[in-house]
């Protein structure tokens, strides 16, 4: 669907009118008391906060004027009462879409806000009071869904809820990203030292350091959980009756019309969180080297600002700083040509040639190619080859193999149910070598058995070969 074909096409004309300031501070003091509300508020105690800020703002000669000519422009009125301007307020509200006047069955009524305006007025509010976010709480709310009781059997609802969780995540710390970004062209612009410094020690500590950056490396550190959630993902990729379940809730929900729709969301939707936990590392690279990029741009700033010496370097910054002034006062244009004064003093130019980084290729005399006689080279010898064709085939006889260790694994099963890592026998390296790889193919929809690393027991064995005593069931 299109955007206006649920919203109204004047919604946003209150936040774009001269009195936008105050609209605002009055929507989000609506927004305020309708959470505290059940079902609306009474519409004469929302006509009571408008009044009460309207009387606020009486010392306020421009926002009396605008609200009295903005009424006499849309109602040929003159209201001289607050309650009458705020009745005016409120009625413009309604008009333009942000609330909904109904009355109910005790003849009162009430004031509702719309669906469309609770989510802008959240999401602005958001900004407005500058809300940091909690990155361990999305990777932690992800790996608790994944994790649940509840998960295996309504898969498609933890997975759904896991994947909001992980796109909040991410936009989340491309939001950090951007707004060091923001804080470095903003500590360039700035020309006064004391702003530089106060920007440097109390905003972007506050808003960057303590409630975003520093959390993100320590307490709230995205790695933590990050594993288990990749393992879970990868589980579920490679299991396709828990898909299959999942996509048939899905079609019973009637969000897919056929299962094949409804896999096809899934598989989106697990690819889409083991990507964004895979990659993120380039994104958190990326937000180091922008707040390292931003501790050298304050103090490069503020080194040029303060720099007062009488050295080449602190006459040059002189000069320059007195032809930006000569710029930024208009005397002087970019095409214009230097003072007088300052024309004898050097001369800068353009100078280019060609060189082997040039984009410019120069023309050479054609010449005739004359190619030299080849000789074929000597291979290897009969016996050569024979080793190491040798050597390939006991590299191989070594591999472990996920059929190999499906056939070990069977074997020592011997037609029991299951078995433990202890009954293995682990007596050398390869022995050992075989229980990892038992573990680690454990999770692949190939292998013919489970294992269970529930047990906490440890064994040392007489070779001194230390391992956890996981059950081995046959599938």
């Amino acid at each position: 669907m299109r955007l206006f074909d649920i919203i109204p096409d004047k919604l946003f004309s209150v936040l774009a009118s001269p009195l936008k300031e105050d609209y605002a501070a009055i929507l989000f003091k609506i927004y305020e008391q309708y959470l505290l509300t059940t079902f609306g508020i009474e519409r004469e105690v929302l006509v009571d906060i408008i009044v009460d800020y309207i009387e606020e703002k009486q010392e306020n000669d421009y926002f009396g004027r605008a609200l009295d000519d903005e009424i006499w422009e849309e109602s040929l009125d003159n209201p001289t009462g607050a309650r009458d301007r705020a009745a005016f307020v409120l009625r413009k509200l309604e008009s333009a879409g942000w609330l909904t006047v109904e009355t109910y069955s005790d003849y009162k009524q009430y004031v509702t806000l719309n669906d469309y305006a609770i989510r802008i007025l959240e999401t602005l509010d958001k900004i407005r009071q500058n809300r940091q976010t909690e990155y361990q709480g999305f990777v932690f709310a992800t790996y608790t869904l994944l994790y649940s009781a509840e998960a295996d059997r309504q898969g498609n609802l933890a997975l759904e809820k896991a994947y909001e969780q992980t796109e909040q995540l991410i936009n989340g710390l491309k939001s950090l990203n951007h707004n060091i970004k923001r804080y470095i062209e903003r500590v360039l612009s700035q020309k006064n030292p004391g702003e530089i410094l106060r920007m440097h020690f109390q905003d972007y500590k506050k808003e960057i350091i303590d409630h975003s950056y520093h959390r993100l490396k320590t307490s709230d550190n995205v790695s933590r959980y990050r594993p288990r959630i990749i393992k879970k993902i990868n589980t579920w990729l490679n299991d396709t009756a828990w898909v299959n379940r999942a996509a048939d809730l899905d079609v019973r929900r009637m969000r897919f019309p056929d299962r094949d729709a409804a896999r096809k969301e899934l598989y989106r939707k697990l690819n889409y969180i083991r990507q964004s936990y895979v990659t993120m590392d380039s994104l958190l690279e990326e937000i180091d080297r922008r707040n390292a990029q931003y501790a050298n741009a304050s103090f490069l700033q503020l080194k040029y600002i303060l720099n007062s010496s009488k050295n080449t370097e602190g006459q040059l910054l002189d000069i320059l700083k007195h032809l930006a002034g000569l710029r930024t006062g208009g005397q002087l244009r970019a095409d214009d040509p230097l003072p007088e004064a300052l024309e004898s003093l050097y001369s800068i130019f353009t100078q280019g040639y060609l060189d082997a980084g040039s984009l410019y290729t120069a023309r050479e005399n054609s010449k005739n190619h004359r190619p030299e006689e080849m000789s074929l080279p000597e291979g290897p010898g009969e016996e050569q080859k024979s080793r190491r064709l040798q050597h390939y085939r006991e590299m191989l006889a070594r591999r472990m193999t996920r059929e190999k260790i499906n056939d070990y694994v069977l074997e020592k099963l011997a037609g029991r149910p299951d078995i433990t890592a202890e009954e293995l026998g682990i007596r050398d390296m390869e022995d050992f070598i075989k229980l990892i790889y038992i573990a680690a193919y454990s999770p692949s929809r190939l292998a013919k058995y489970r294992v269970d690393f529930k047990l906490n027991q440890r064994i040392t064995t007489a070779e001194g070969f230390s391992f956890k005593n996981i059950r081995i069931r046959r599938k």
